[in-house]
Protein backbone atom coordinates (compact mmCIF):
# COMPACT_ATOMS: atom_id res chain seq x y z
CA UNK A 1 0.00 0.00 0.00
CA UNK A 2 1.09 3.70 -0.31
CA UNK A 3 2.45 5.54 2.43
CA UNK A 4 0.88 8.56 1.08
CA UNK A 5 -1.96 10.51 3.58
CA UNK A 6 -4.47 12.83 2.88
CA UNK A 7 -6.47 14.89 5.48
CA UNK A 8 -9.40 16.79 5.76
CA UNK A 9 -10.03 20.48 6.15
CA UNK A 10 -10.48 19.68 9.85
CA UNK A 11 -7.45 17.65 10.46
CA UNK A 12 -3.79 18.27 11.22
CA UNK A 13 -0.77 16.29 11.36
CA UNK A 14 1.00 15.58 14.15
CA UNK A 15 4.34 17.82 14.70
CA UNK A 16 5.91 14.67 16.28
CA UNK A 17 5.24 11.33 14.02
CA UNK A 18 2.90 12.95 11.18
CA UNK A 19 -0.33 11.08 11.74
CA UNK A 20 -3.07 12.87 11.05
CA UNK A 21 -5.20 14.01 14.03
CA UNK A 22 -8.24 16.25 14.34
CA UNK A 23 -7.19 19.93 14.56
CA UNK A 24 -8.96 20.55 18.38
CA UNK A 25 -6.79 17.15 18.95
CA UNK A 26 -5.05 18.41 22.68
CA UNK A 27 -3.05 15.28 22.35
CA UNK A 28 -1.88 13.00 19.44
CA UNK A 29 -3.60 9.48 20.36
CA UNK A 30 -0.84 7.90 18.13
CA UNK A 31 2.31 8.96 19.71
CA UNK A 32 1.00 11.10 22.86
CA UNK A 33 2.50 14.38 22.20
CA UNK A 34 0.63 17.43 22.66
CA UNK A 35 -0.87 19.80 19.70
CA UNK A 36 0.06 23.36 19.51
CA UNK A 37 -2.61 24.63 17.61
CA UNK A 38 -5.39 22.95 20.29
CA UNK A 39 -3.49 24.87 23.47
CA UNK A 40 -3.20 27.98 21.57
CA UNK A 41 -4.09 31.01 23.60
CA UNK A 42 -7.01 32.69 22.56
CA UNK A 43 -7.62 36.39 23.72
CA UNK A 44 -10.95 36.85 24.93
CA UNK A 45 -10.36 40.49 25.21
CA UNK A 46 -9.64 40.40 21.70
CA UNK A 47 -12.28 41.97 19.02
CA UNK A 48 -13.77 40.44 15.68
CA UNK A 49 -12.41 43.90 14.06
CA UNK A 50 -9.73 43.52 11.01
CA UNK A 51 -6.70 45.19 12.63
CA UNK A 52 -5.71 45.55 8.98
CA UNK A 53 -8.81 47.31 7.96
CA UNK A 54 -8.55 49.61 11.04
CA UNK A 55 -4.89 50.48 10.17
CA UNK A 56 -5.81 51.45 6.76
CA UNK A 57 -8.75 53.08 7.33
CA UNK A 58 -7.24 55.19 9.60
CA UNK A 59 -4.65 56.06 7.68
CA UNK A 60 -6.75 57.62 4.15
CA UNK A 61 -9.78 58.48 6.00
CA UNK A 62 -8.97 59.32 9.49
CA UNK A 63 -10.37 63.29 9.04
CA UNK A 64 -13.91 61.17 8.62
CA UNK A 65 -13.46 59.21 11.27
CA UNK A 66 -14.07 55.90 9.25
CA UNK A 67 -11.82 53.95 11.61
CA UNK A 68 -13.90 54.81 14.43
CA UNK A 69 -17.24 54.03 12.66
CA UNK A 70 -15.70 50.76 11.56
CA UNK A 71 -14.59 49.99 15.18
CA UNK A 72 -18.40 50.88 16.22
CA UNK A 73 -18.03 54.20 18.20
CA UNK A 74 -20.36 56.13 16.14
CA UNK A 75 -20.59 59.52 18.49
CA UNK A 76 -16.68 59.57 18.65
CA UNK A 77 -16.70 59.22 14.57
CA UNK A 78 -18.89 61.87 14.25
CA UNK A 79 -17.14 64.48 16.83
CA UNK A 80 -13.91 63.54 14.91
CA UNK A 81 -15.74 64.81 11.47
CA UNK A 82 -16.88 67.70 13.48
CA UNK A 83 -14.19 68.94 15.26
CA UNK A 84 -10.71 66.79 14.03
CA UNK A 85 -9.31 70.13 12.42
CA UNK A 86 -9.68 72.25 15.76
CA UNK A 87 -7.13 69.36 17.51
CA UNK A 88 -4.76 69.80 14.13
CA UNK A 89 -5.21 66.58 13.40
CA UNK A 90 -3.06 65.17 16.50
CA UNK A 91 -6.52 62.92 17.00
CA UNK A 92 -5.42 60.98 14.13
CA UNK A 93 -1.99 60.24 14.92
CA UNK A 94 -3.19 59.27 18.66
CA UNK A 95 -5.56 56.70 16.31
CA UNK A 96 -3.11 55.55 14.79
CA UNK A 97 -0.37 55.10 17.21
CA UNK A 98 -3.26 53.53 19.44
CA UNK A 99 -4.14 51.25 16.47
CA UNK A 100 -0.01 50.41 15.41
CA UNK A 101 0.38 49.54 18.87
CA UNK A 102 -2.34 47.40 19.46
CA UNK A 103 -4.06 49.52 22.20
CA UNK A 104 -7.34 50.74 20.34
CA UNK A 105 -10.41 49.31 21.11
CA UNK A 106 -13.50 48.58 20.07
CA UNK A 107 -17.47 49.82 20.83
CA UNK A 108 -17.42 46.80 23.43
CA UNK A 109 -13.98 47.79 24.79
CA UNK A 110 -12.31 44.45 23.31
CA UNK A 111 -8.61 45.59 21.70
CA UNK A 112 -8.10 45.23 17.66
CA UNK A 113 -4.94 43.41 17.66
CA UNK A 114 -3.37 41.57 14.77
CA UNK A 115 -4.40 38.09 14.50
Amino acid sequence: MSDFQTKAADEVFCASCAAIIKREAEICPKCGVRNRAAVAPVDPNASDKDWLTTLLLCIFLSPFGAHRFYAGKIGTGILMILFDWLTLFIWNLVDLIMIITGKFRDSDGRFIVRK
